[in-house]
């Protein structure tokens, strides 16, 4: 993948979500995405479930959220991750090593703690994992999986991750040798207006954005009457 091809998807994802507002609505609450990444145990369960697992999650199933106490049990398998956190928290995919068995064995875990939740599948594991370190946990739905034939269980998110490793790699070497400065995803933020409102997206999620463009909706991107990019002159 190229850096036209994850900026076309990135435009085309703006305006297909509104400007992403459910992911931005979260992200930009900092006071609340710190203590879920470094202090899970002083966030009260209400404010979890409205946040996490209603808005940001979108779980409904009334049996779900009330009989399996769904929220306290994701919260409280957060809580229990903080070692595994502690040592992932300045991690990202673009430059982690994923043939260290130690790092790969933490991120499993964390995998592995949230797919142990009954009612929670991947795209729900996911999305959690991502809010505890947007810039190293890729999301992941069942179309993209399905499109990558990934296999079932954790298996599968560590397999995603090095996918998404590779293309974040090449994305980043192309935005380089067109003579940008700064990096892909600072520059999207900015011109996609996302900066300003208080939500610095990471190069994780506009990769997931490019995938579920491509591969959710199977648009092709950038379309074949798309004119090349040409960077503005300063």
């Amino acid at each position: 993948m190229n850096f036209n091809q994850l900026a076309w998807g990135a435009l085309c994802f703006y305006y297909r979500s509104a400007g992403d507002y459910r992911y931005c609505k979260i992200m930009q609450d900092t006071s609340f995405i710190s203590k879920l990444r470094e202090a899970p145990m002083d966030i009260n369960i209400k404010e979890f479930e409205e946040k996490l697992i209603l808005s940001h999650i979108n779980i409904e199933n009334y049996d779900l959220l009330i009989g399996n106490n769904l929220a306290r049990q994701v919260l409280a398998e957060i809580v229990k991750l903080q070692p595994e956190m502690a040592l992932l928290k300045d991690v990202t995919l673009l430059d982690c090593d994923l043939s260290n068995s130690d790092l790969t064995d933490d991120i499993t875990k964390v995998y592995q703690s949230l797919y142990s939740i009954n009612g929670l599948w991947l795209t729900g594991v996911s999305k959690i994992a991502h809010l505890l370190n947007d810039r190293l946990f890729a999301l992941l739905n069942l179309d993209i999986s399905s499109h990558f034939n990934l296999l079932g269980g954790t298996t599968n998110l560590l397999q995603w991750l090095k996918i998404t490793q590779q293309n974040m790699q090449e994305v980043t070497t192309s935005f380089r040798e067109q003579g940008f400065s700064g990096s892909p995803e600072q520059f999207l933020s900015d011109k996609l207006t996302y900066s300003e409102h208080g939500c610095q997206k990471s190069l994780v999620k506009f990769l997931d954005e490019y995938f579920w463009i491509r591969f959710g909706d199977n648009l092709p991107i950038p379309p074949k009457w798309a004119p090349p990019f040409i960077p503005e002159k300063e």
